[in-house]
């Protein structure tokens, strides 16, 4: 069996009692989960760009979501899975696995593959007195610059460490046999990370002025194209994004929202009455008949707002008015998720932004974006330092904008490039940039 090293994470299984859900467990404390219990969110096939975020089942189905693990049949394709993200510092990986008695496979860590189930045929770890059979066995994988040590159950794996890449993900092999993987996290150590800007309640003007009554905003997630993790309810009540907004507003106080995935049953001129803006998280065309598109233009023309995360760039390629509006549409994302990135702020000054200095870094999915978009037309808040990728994406102008607004009519338009990550939606540079711009959006910053 190769024993080589490269990219981590999940496969999976199920032949005895079904896996506990992992919606009641935690990730440990300094560490981040890599898998939601959900979806194959953050994953990918090996070789492929392609986020499988939203997707329970993998297109050729060797890769299925149940029971808050991943379980991967052997019998059905032949792609292996990795995570969108890589890793260049130092960490820790811990994961739990279960495998049948013939089953064999192996974790990858930045390219070479660990061999995690072959024990009752290799000499050398017929010591392991610790690995459980057809229950859950505990991975502990510690990678400190180009080497990897390894523990299954506190116990060392033979040989006791290997030489990996400088930088990689993590995968999934599954060889033979039925294969489940859970509860996947990481901890990033190594190289220190700079702390995120401070944020000073006393600057973020977030108060109500003497007079004034709450805000309201209608937040819409709905998805008639490629469905994000953070807006896939699954079985819950509301999405990442949702939760997130009603946190922000339970925190901030100067507004309330209300959220839905039915355009069609809001966007009408009634309706619209009773908000002062509306936001999108949406993808595809959504199923608004021509009296309410033409609604919801006359709610942000007569001085109302509207706002974008990310795909609502992606959304209604045929409908010109909504692209005038929001102001470009998505062409592409030649920086995939899990790419760090530094952003230069081009308005230090607007609510959005003034608290993110003259530059950050952060990790996301990055767009770029076609016409209407013109930053003559629009004012920028911020652009893609493009220095600080390899890739230079297909503009000629190299003008890779961020986040911007724009006047229509009387209204306010607001739109971040930014939040496709879950990890986006809870840095609290991004909650504030959002916060601010929906005080622009209300009318209540300039």
């Amino acid at each position: 069996m190769k024993r080589l090293f490269a990219a981590l994470f999940l496969g999976v299984f199920v032949f005895a009692p079904a896996a506990r859900a992992q919606d009641d467990w935690k990730p440990d404390a300094g560490f981040r989960s890599l898998f939601n219990g959900k979806d194959l969110s953050g994953w990918k096939y090996k070789g492929s760009k392609e986020d499988l975020a939203g997707k329970a089942e993998s297109a050729d189905k060797r890769f299925l979501v149940k029971d808050g693990a991943i379980v991967c049949d052997v019998g059905k394709g032949i792609k292996d899975l990795y995570t969108i993200e890589e890793f260049g510092e130092d960490f820790v990986v811990k994961m739990e696995f279960r495998a049948g008695p013939k089953a064999d496979s192996g974790v990858y860590i930045r390219g070479p593959q660990l061999q995690i189930r072959d024990f009752k045929r290799r000499n050398e770890q017929k010591q392991l007195t610790k690995f459980k059979d057809d229950d859950w066995n505990l991975l502990v994988i510690t990678v400190k610059g180009t080497e990897a040590t390894y523990t299954l159950n506190d116990e060392a794996l033979k040989p006791d460490k290997m030489k990996v890449p400088a930088k990689g993900g993590i995968g999934l092999q599954a060889e033979t046999g039925k294969f489940e993987y859970r509860r996947v996290q990481i901890k990033v150590e190594g190289k220190a990370k700079a702390a995120a800007p401070r944020i000073d309640p006393v600057t973020l003007n977030t108060s109500l002025i003497a007079g004034d009554t709450k805000k309201r905003l209608l937040l819409i997630t709905e998805s008639r194209g490629f469905v994000h993790g953070v807006v896939n309810r699954g079985k819950k009540d509301m999405c990442h994004v949702e939760k997130t907004f009603v946190e922000l507003a339970e925190k901030y106080k100067f507004f309330e929202v209300d959220y839905t995935q039915d355009s069609r049953s809001v966007i009408n001129d009634e309706n619209l009455k009773k908000y002062d803006a509306v936001f999108f998280y949406t993808t595809g065309e959504l199923p608004l008949t021509d009296a309410q598109k033409s609604d919801l233009l006359a709610f942000v023309k007569k001085g109302k707002g509207f706002g974008g995360s990310h795909c609502a760039t992606d959304t209604f390629y045929k409908w010109k008015e909504y692209g005038e509006m929001i102001g470009g549409y998505f062409d592409g994302h030649p920086w995939n998720a899990g790419t760090k990135i530094k952003v230069i702020v081009e308005d230090k000054k607007h609510a959005a932004t003034k608290h993110l200095g003259d530059s950050f870094e952060i990790t996301d999915e990055i767009y770029q974006f076609k016409a209407p978009y013109d930053r003559k037309k629009l004012h920028v808040l911020m652009r893609l330092d493009m220095a600080s990728v390899k890739n230079q994406g297909k503009r000629a102008d190299k003008d890779n904008a961020l986040a911007w607004t724009n006047e229509y009519g009387n209204g306010r338009v607001f739109y971040t490039a930014l939040g496709h990550q879950t990890e986006v939606w809870t840095d609290p540079r991004f909650q504030q940039h959002v916060i601010g711009g929906l005080r622009y959006m209300f009318g209540m910053e300039k």
